[in-house]
């Protein structure tokens, strides 16, 4: 069965599911994966409105507060502060740090307050950050160097040490745009977050679907054995979990794109999820049974 089909039978009713007991797992596994994908694309594009002003919001205050990103013979540097300034953004979400000596002192507690992003700026680098655990990640945006500087995995106190040996005022300034400014980096900003927060969605997406159609799929399957009713296959009911997933997962997917308040998109597709996913075993188990009937009273005949 296509994809467009199985979606709008699984949101029609129940009789689809009949149909799609011959469906093969990798088809049923690819038709998960298109609708995780369209319905993340959607969530996207109805929240970057928000996240974009959120981000303009962001990069104004920077602006106020450092003035303009000069560069020049001294490097990068910030047009009013002249002293090392670590600035929290986005309810503390995110964090830039403004180094303007990397020689003197330690690396400032980019981290502080639990904060796992941020940029760090420097005279001869600008780079954003991730914390996993103990160790950063740090991703060179606009440096000075001889040589393209790739992503590192880095302890905190190899940081500085990383953009001293790495890095020199004496190299030619590599940068993704030929002017270096607040506009560009929240453009650069925007780019990266809204892809980020797309796959990041997708995947997280797939893999809640996988797990709790497992879950509910082996309980049920655990119940049926003792009612003397026929059982299905553990596979053909996971492939029925994974369709009966479809229409919550639409429904997620609206208070998730529209960030309505007061319930959590994945409460929701649970609660959606646990419902449906009753009524379709049933339905199934009732089909199963006039069928199993059907053919004991021939065999009677």
């Amino acid at each position: 069965m296509k994809f467009f089909t199985a979606l709008i039978g699984t949101c029609k009713g129940t009789n689809v599911f009949i149909k799609l007991l011959s469906q093969s797992l990798g088809r049923t596994f690819w038709h998960l994966f298109l609708l995780a994908l369209i319905c993340s694309f959607f969530v996207a594009l109805f929240t970057y409105p928000s996240r974009s002003e959120e981000v303009g919001e962001t990069f104004k205050k920077l602006k106020e507060t450092f003035g303009k990103i000069q560069t020049g013979k001294k490097g990068m540097l910030s047009e009013k502060i002249n002293e090392t300034r670590s600035f929290p953004t986005a309810d503390n979400q995110f964090r830039i740090t403004y180094i303007p000596d990397t020689k003197k002192g330690k690396l400032p507690e980019i981290d502080a307050n639990d904060v796992s992003s941020g940029f760090l700026w420097t005279p001869t680098m600008l780079a954003s950050w991730l914390k996993f655990g103990d160790k950063f990640i740090l991703i060179p945006f606009a440096y000075y160097s001889d040589r393209m500087l790739s992503i590192e995995n880095l302890e905190r106190s190899s940081i500085l040490s990383y953009i001293n040996n790495n890095t020199s005022l004496k190299n030619e300034f590599v940068s993704p745009y030929s002017d270096l400014s607040w506009p560009s980096l929240e453009n650069y900003c925007n780019k990266t977050l809204a892809s980020t927060a797309f796959v990041g969605n997708m995947l997280s997406v797939i893999f809640q679907i996988l797990f709790f159609v497992m879950m509910f799929s082996f309980i049920l399957n655990l119940s049926a054995r003792g009612s003397g009713a026929p059982v299905l296959k553990y596979k053909n009911r996971y492939i029925i979990g994974i369709y009966a997933s479809f229409p919550p997962m639409l429904i997620a997917t609206l208070f998730s794109a529209f960030e309505l308040p007061y319930i959590n998109p994945s409460s929701v597709y649970v609660i959606c999820f646990s419902v449906y996913l009753i009524v379709v075993y049933t339905n199934l188990q009732l089909n199963l049974n006039a069928v199993n009937q059907g053919k004991n009273e021939q065999e009677k005949s």
